[in-house]
């Protein structure tokens, strides 16, 4: 279930029209995370690379969508290998797309096939897992918290109110997680809004007011506060100041 509520018209007048942050590549090793306990350090180090390498994938995935419609724009036609890739993403993204114009297709997934900013990725996470520290983190690469009804790969949480089905989604490693929690906020109907806004933001090519977004969460945790708490956990640990950055492993 998921709570539903307009969106308000006037998000589109709190982005302000800037030229993007720039991005710049560097190694987690390098950056500065000494106002951090050790524990969220190890965290932020672990996560960052495996966040950063799907919005890297996204952003290929975008501009190889936007190849098509620029394709499509001049031709009206598109290769059978363009038409291939066409379909496995709308597979991936989950939107139907037999008997829907192909320019049309590419549009709605340009909705979809977005990044997500690194500091609520990492604000989630930490509160869904308590910073990489809970049973489901530890035992099963569980970081955002993500429901399942498939007994295949799902664990009964211990404290689930009888009657309940659901189960957590285990992963066969944490990077498995963090792809899913991007698949799930890029294709899920639930989170609509927080795409609409994303839209909004890319149109004035400024993500820079990220708690627009969080703004669009609130049908991720049944918790009245969770929106505020997501908030909170980026203001303390300082963590919008990763979304300039991409970042790589050492591999010495």
């Amino acid at each position: 279930s998921f709570k539903e509520k307009p969106l308000n018209p006037n998000v589109f007048k709190f982005i302000n029209k800037k030229t993007e942050l720039k991005i710049v590549n560097k190694n987690i090793n390098d950056i500065n995370l000494d106002f951090l306990s050790q524990s969220k350090k190890d965290f932020v180090k672990t996560l960052l690379p495996l966040i950063s390498y799907q919005n890297q994938n996204i952003l290929l995935e975008r501009s190889k969508l936007e190849n098509l419609r620029s394709s499509l724009i001049d031709h009206n036609t598109l290769t059978k290998t363009d038409l291939k890739f066409l379909n496995k993403i709308s597979l991936k993204y989950r939107i139907e797309s037999a008997d829907k114009h192909k320019y049309d297709l590419v549009n709605e997934l340009l909705n979809r096939v977005d990044i997500i900013p690194n500091s609520i990725v990492l604000a989630q996470a930490a509160n869904e897992s308590g910073w990489g520290t809970s049973r489901f983190a530890t035992e099963f690469n569980a970081l955002f918290g993500e429901y399942t009804y498939d007994y295949s790969d799902g664990v009964v949480p211990l404290l689930r109110e009888e009657g309940e089905k659901h189960l957590v989604k285990t992963f066969a490693s944490v990077d498995k997680s963090v792809q899913s929690y991007f698949n799930n906020l890029n294709s899920h109907y639930a989170y609509e809004d927080f795409r609409e806004v994303r839209k909004m933001m890319r149109v004035k090519n400024n993500f820079r007011n990220i708690k627009l977004l969080v703004e669009q969460l609130d049908s991720y945790a049944a918790d009245i506060n969770y929106i505020s708490t997501i908030n909170a956990i980026i203001d303390a640990n300082k963590l919008d100041q990763f979304d300039a950055f991409t970042y790589s492993v050492n591999n010495s």
